[in-house]
């Protein structure tokens, strides 16, 4: 009996650690609370899509563009990978996305899919950013819930 009780304990204990919660980085919080869980980086989550496919995950990269016209969608990059971010409450919706957060590290909280834009899509999605952005030929998106716009050390 003293035995098994030892081994319960010795389970739980390295148990514990696993449950612990996670702590987000400082930062400015956009949308709904982030339900904390394991960071990924987009790089990662890039190089085997599929298994992360309509999952709520949480995923930290760079912001590299907002939509200059409703601020409702944008573009993150992580190494060479880069996904459309928007809300899921759409465009004109409750949310938006600030010009600042281009050049900082965001953490996105969100469901992740591939997307098969028209031509019309892209070119529209081009217009709002200026001219400037660059979509890749299989894009992915994400649709957030919940951004945190991690503050600069």
């Amino acid at each position: 009996m003293k035995r098994n009780s030892l081994l319960y304990g010795l389970l739980l204990a390295l148990a514990l650690p696993a449950c612990a919660s996670l702590e987000l980085p400082p930062g400015h919080p956009i949308g709904d609370q982030i339900e904390t869980q394991e960071v990924l980086r987009f790089s990662v989550v890039d190089a085997s899509p599929s298994a992360y496919f309509d999952r709520t995950l949480l995923v930290e990269a760079e912001a590299t563009q907002v939509c200059q016209v409703g601020h409702c969608w944008m573009q993150i990059k992580d190494g060479e990978s880069t996904a459309m971010v928007r809300w899921d409450t759409g465009c004109g919706g409750e949310y938006s996305f600030p010009d600042d957060a281009v050049g900082k590290t965001v953490i996105i909280q969100g469901t992740f899919y591939p997307v098969d834009l028209t031509e019309y899509e892209r070119e529209h999605l081009v217009e709002e950013s200026g001219g400037t952005l660059v979509l890749r030929e299989d894009p992915y998106e994400f649709n957030a819930t919940g951004v945190l716009i991690v503050a600069d050390d």
